[in-house]
C-alpha cells in the first residue's frame, strides 16, 4: 500500500484477514477505509456488515448490507444477508419478515421461471428413490450434527442418497458425511445453472436445501426447479419465500397448527415428535458435578452467537442476574475474541447495575472438546430470543445443564421449545419475560433440582427421540414417500 495507498482492494484483504482472526476493531478501520477511497466498493459494505454481525450489532450490520444491496441490486446473495438478519430483531414481525422473503422472489426467482422444463423422472410410489441434500456445512458446523445422523441412517436399499457439497474446507465430519453418501458432489466453484443441471442429470427425486438465506446459500438453484420435490429443512428458520420449494420440516413445537402457516411459502411437514435429530460430539467430555457446589454461587451462561445478543435481553439477563443474588453469567461467543466487543457488552451490562467481575467473557475454544468443557462452569444455561440456540441447547442438556427458554410465535423463538419438549423439560418454556425471569431465579434456588438434573439430563438425551436416529428416520422417510406419492398422483408438469 506504501506504493498505492488508495488501493483499496488491499484494504478490503487486510479487513479479510483480520475478520477471520477475530481482530473485528481492526477490520473495521481497513473496511472504512476501503470506503472511503471508493464508497461504491460493495464487497467493503458486505464485509462491513458481516463485522458488525459478529460484533451483535445486528442493526449497523444490516444497513451495511443494505448499502452493499443498492450498488449491487442483482447480488442476491446480499439480499438473502438481509433476509436472515432480520431473524434477529424483534422490530420485525412475522408478516414484516415474510413479506421481504417474498419481494427476493420477485427479483431473483420470478427472472428464471422460464428456465423450468418438465421433469421426467418415473412416476413409481415405491421404487427406489434419490434424494439429494445440499450445503456449505458439511463440515464441524452446527448444521452437521442435525444431518451427519440422518445421511448415516438412511435405509439405503429404498434411497440413493447424494450430497452436493459446496464444502472449501474439508474436514474430518465432512470426511465421515463423505462416507455415509452413496454419492458425493462437490459444487464449490459451480455456478447456480451448473449446479442444477448436475441435480437435473442426477434425476433427483427429492431435493433437500440445508442452508436458507445464510451464508453461502444456493437459493437460485431452487429457484430453477432441478427436482420435482424440494424442501427447506434445519439451516433456516424461515420461509424461503420461493414458489419453487415446496415443503418446509417442522414439527408441532416449532409451528403449532393455525399459527405460522400464512408467513411460508411452503407447505408444512410436521414430523411426529422433534423436527430434528441431534448427534451429540463423540468424545464429549464427563458430566461434572455441580459448579454452584464449588464456587458458592450460581453461574448463568450462554454459549450462543452474539448476534442473537440484543440489549433488550441483556437487559433481561441483568434482571435474572439482580434478582438472583451472589450470581454470575458467563457469556461464550467467537465475537468475543475483540476487546472493544468486549468492552461494548460489558458497558450494557453497567447500565443495569451488573459489576463487571460478575460477567465472564469467553472467546472461541480452539477445539469443540474443549469448547464443551467450558460448559462444566455452568449451572443454568439462557437461551436467546428472538432467536432461539439450537446447537447450543442441545450441548448444554448433553452436559446436563437446564435451559431456560421463550416461547415466541415464529419457528425462529419456538425452536427451544421444541427442544425441551422433546425432553421432558416444559417446566423451562417461558410464556411471557416476567415468567423466564420468574423460572430462572427460582431455578437457581433449588440446589437439589440442579444436582438432579446434572445426574440425569445426558442420560434422558440418549433414550429420548431428539438423539435416536432409527426412529426419527422412521418418521422423516415415511414423510418422503408421502410427499413422492403426492407427486406422482399430480398432473404431469
Amino acid at each position: 500500500m506504501l506504493l498505492n495507498p488508495t488501493f483499496v482492494e488491499a484494504y478490503n484483504n487486510l479487513g479479510i484477514i483480520c475478520y477471520e482472526h477475530g481482530q473485528y476493531g481492526e477490520a473495521l478501520i481497513y473496511y472504512q477505509k476501503a470506503l472511503q477511497f471508493n464508497p461504491t466498493f460493495f464487497e467493503a459494505f458486505r464485509n462491513l456488515g458481516a463485522v458488525f454481525k459478529a460484533q451483535g450489532r445486528i442493526i449497523e450490520a444490516e444497513n451495511a448490507f443494505k448499502h452493499a444491496l443498492q450498488i449491487k441490486p442483482d447480488l442476491s446473495s446480499c439480499c438473502s444477508d438481509i433476509l436472515f438478519g432480520m431473524n434477529y430483531q424483534t422490530r420485525y414481525n412475522n408478516q414484516s419478515i415474510f413479506a421481504e422473503h417474498l419481494q427476493f422472489a420477485e427479483r431473483y426467482e420470478k427472472p428464471l421461471a422460464y428456465s423450468i422444463s418438465p421433469h421426467k423422472n418415473e412416476r413409481a410410489y415405491s421404487r427406489r428413490l434419490k434424494i439429494g441434500y445440499i450445503s456449505p456445512d458439511f463440515r464441524r458446523h452446527s448444521v452437521a450434527y442435525f444431518i451427519e445422523p440422518v445421511i448415516n441412517a438412511h435405509n439405503k436399499d429404498q434411497f440413493e442418497i447424494f450430497c452436493y457439497s459446496d464444502v472449501i474446507v474439508q474436514d474430518d465430519v465432512t470426511k465421515r458425511i463423505q462416507e455415509h453418501a452413496d454419492q458425493w458432489r462437490n459444487i464449490v466453484g459451480m455456478t447456480d445453472k451448473q449446479v442444477a443441471e448436475s441435480i437435473r442429470k442426477d434425476q433427483i427425486d427429492i431435493f433437500i436445501d440445508l442452508a436458507g438465506h445464510t451464508m453461502s446459500n444456493r437459493m437460485l438453484v431452487f429457484a430453477r426447479k432441478p427436482a420435482p420435490i424440494q424442501i427447506s429443512w434445519i439451516g433456516y428458520p424461515s420461509t424461503t419465500g420461493l414458489s419453487t420449494m415446496d415443503y418446509k420440516i417442522v414439527d408441532a413445537h416449532t409451528d403449532p397448527p393455525g399459527m405460522t402457516e400464512p408467513f411460508y411459502t411452503e407447505k408444512l411437514i410436521r414430523l411426529p415428535q422433534s423436527f430434528l435429530c441431534y448427534l451429540p460430539e463423540q468424545n464429549s467430555p464427563e458430566v461434572n458435578d455441580l459448579p454452584a457446589l464449588k464456587s458458592g454461587h450460581i453461574t448463568f451462561g450462554s454459549f450462543n452467537d452474539l448476534a442473537k445478543v440484543s440489549p433488550s435481553l441483556i437487559s433481561l439477563w441483568s434482571d435474572i442476574l439482580n434478582k438472583a443474588s451472589n450470581s454470575t453469567i458467563m457469556i461464550k461467543s467467537r465475537g468475543l475474541s475483540d476487546k472493544e466487543t468486549c468492552h461494548r457488552f460489558l458497558n450494557m451490562f453497567k447500565q443495569h447495575g451488573i459489576n463487571t467481575d460478575r460477567i465472564m467473557l469467553l472467546p472461541f475454544a480452539p477445539s469443540t472438546n474443549e469448547h464443551l468443557t467450558m460448559y462444566n462452569n455452568i449451572d443454568i444455561a439462557l437461551d436467546t430470543f428472538p432467536y432461539n440456540g439450537t446447537t447450543t441447547t442441545c450441548e448444554a442438556m448433553w452436559m446436563g445443564i437446564p435451559v431456560i427458554t421463550l416461547a415466541g410465535n415464529s419457528h425462529v423463538s419456538r425452536v427451544g421449545v421444541s427442544l425441551l419438549s422433546n425432553v421432558g423439560l416444559k417446566e423451562f418454556i417461558a410464556q411471557t419475560e416476567n415468567e423466564y425471569v420468574s423460572i430462572a431465579v427460582n431455578l437457581a434456588a433449588d440446589i437439589n433440582k440442579m444436582q438432579k438434573l446434572r445426574s440425569n439430563l445426558r442420560i434422558m438425551l440418549k433414550n429420548l427421540s431428539l438423539t435416536n436416529a432409527t426412529q426419527f428416520i422412521f418418521d422423516l422417510e415415511n414423510s418422503y414417500r408421502k410427499m413422492w406419492k403426492s407427486w406422482c398422483n399430480s398432473i404431469a408438469q
